[in-house]
């Protein structure tokens, strides 16, 4: 069972990031879960109305960035560039609600790296340990990630806001470092609701209005009404965990099979 989670989880991080970005993704699955812990004034959801693309400001990104994280820039400017090289930012979550599925979600993420092109680039946040894994090509990501992740545990708040701020700008030093080519992605695994609930809204306002960057969630156990949640916006799944595991991990072995995002779970 638990082989069966790790690599289920494997599937569904590989199928979200096919998520071409010509289009948004499309809206939440309906998987039935638990919502208790995604309720109330720590998951306020994102006003719609503010989400218009500023095309300006997309042209202008990433010159136009102008954040405030730690998080160092690229080291070098790439002199052959690819419109089509996939750049993915996964944020791991490992807030104290996470314990007891830590190592599975540790190995989930080191798996599915393994199965991306090894020539697209991915990096790797956690929500309290910070920067995992600078952004390099999933072949070396793949060699790195088992000796990163080991001292990686499960413990404090869930500070969504500030890790997509960080993701976002690696992102963007990315971007600059390949003259703005590319398909740049963040995927979030997180199994509650923001400790940093204001500025998560602003994090996710600012991504999807003002940057070219694409944002996935996988929602553990807390069913679909998570601020992360922004139908016909960003691409959500929501799965249970080992409950219905054999009918989900089918499904999304099917979805996977015909190269697809996944965006429904049926048991």
């Amino acid at each position: 069972m638990k082989k069966g989670m790790i690599l289920f989880f494997s599937i569904l991080i590989v199928g979200l990031v096919a998520q071409t970005i010509l289009n948004r993704p499309p809206p939440s699955t309906t998987t039935p879960v638990n919502q208790n812990s995604t309720s109330g004034k720590n998951n306020p959801k994102i006003d719609t109305s503010a989400l218009i693309p500023d095309w300006s400001a997309i042209a202008a990104w990433p010159n136009n960035s102008q954040s405030t994280s730690d998080i160092p820039e690229a080291s070098e400017t790439t002199t052959t560039v690819d419109p089509w090289q996939i750049t993915t930012i996964i944020v791991l979550d490992d807030s104290g609600s996470m314990k007891l599925q830590i190592d599975d979600a540790k190995a989930a993420v080191i798996q599915a790296v393994a199965q991306f092109d090894p020539q697209s680039r991915v990096g790797v946040i956690a929500l309290n340990g910070g920067l995992v894994t600078e952004v390099v090509t999933a072949e070396e990501a793949t060699k790195r990630l088992p000796g990163q992740l080991a001292s990686i545990i499960a413990d404090g708040d869930t500070p969504l806001g500030s890790r997509l701020d960080d993701a976002a700008a690696l992102l963007a030093n990315e971007a600059e470092a390949r003259r703005g080519f590319g398909v740049f992605r963040i995927l979030v695994t997180t199994d509650g609701a923001a400790s940093d609930a204001n500025k998560l809204k602003t994090a996710v306002s600012q991504i999807l209005s003002e940057t070219p960057i694409e944002l996935a969630t996988i929602g553990i156990g807390i069913g679909e009404g998570h601020a992360l949640n922004v139908p016909g916006f960003t691409n959500y799944v929501s799965v249970q965990g080992v409950d219905g595991l054999a009918g989900a991990l089918a499904a999304a072995a099917a979805e996977q099979t015909k190269f697809q995002p996944i965006d429904r779970f049926e048991e």
